[in-house]
């Protein structure tokens, strides 16, 4: 380590102080810097360990299952939740909003009635046995069986247990959809 200095600024040599006697430079910075330079290099100290490689996949699995355990979870939260019942107006309007064109699922077995209070108070011919799916009404389903959505009435007289609460049909619920005259 060199105790003589030169001034970086007048170049003054020999200097043993902290400020140069020539030009009153405080030279203590450019002391330590020089004592710096002068040191040995330090050894580097010991690497960090390496991270094991399964620990990174074991997290991202983790992680992985804990997400598709969320969704599952909140999957059944939603499909939990009661169903609004809706108008036959506003289901309408929504069908015709999406407008699939999808045809109703009509069983082809003709139905056979054993006793006379059984018998449709109208004076058609058979029918067919149709399940309630979601967003049908009594004027949807007219619409696609008959082909006009003012016939639902003759689907409401076919259908007793459904009168009175035309507006309110349940999802699920087994419909007698009877045959018009002119297909007898």
């Amino acid at each position: 380590m060199s105790e003589n200095l030169i001034c970086p600024v007048c170049g003054r040599s020999g200097i043993d102080t902290n400020v140069c006697p020539n030009c009153e430079t405080d030279l203590s910075t450019y002391k330590m810097l020089v004592n710096l330079s002068e040191q040995a290099p330090r050894e580097p100290e010991e690497k960090a360990k390496n991270i094991p490689l399964w620990l990174p996949i074991g997290i991202a699995i983790l992680f992985l299952l804990l997400g598709l355990g969320l969704g599952v979870a909140g999957n059944s939260v939603i499909a939990k939740q009661p169903q609004i019942a809706k108008s036959p107006d506003s289901i309408a309007s929504s069908i015709s909003k999406v407008k699939t064109e999808q045809p109703p699922v009509i069983s082809t077995v003709a139905v056979q009635r054993s006793s006379p209070a059984e018998q449709p108070n109208s004076s058609s011919c058979d029918g067919f046995n149709y399940i309630v799916r979601r967003g049908d009404s009594l004027s949807s389903i007219a619409f696609h069986l008959y082909g006009e959505s003012n016939m639902w009435s003759l689907i409401s007289r076919a259908n007793p247990t459904i009168q009175g609460r035309e507006n309110s049909i349940e999802i699920g619920e087994q419909l007698l959809l009877p045959n018009l005259d002119s297909s007898c």
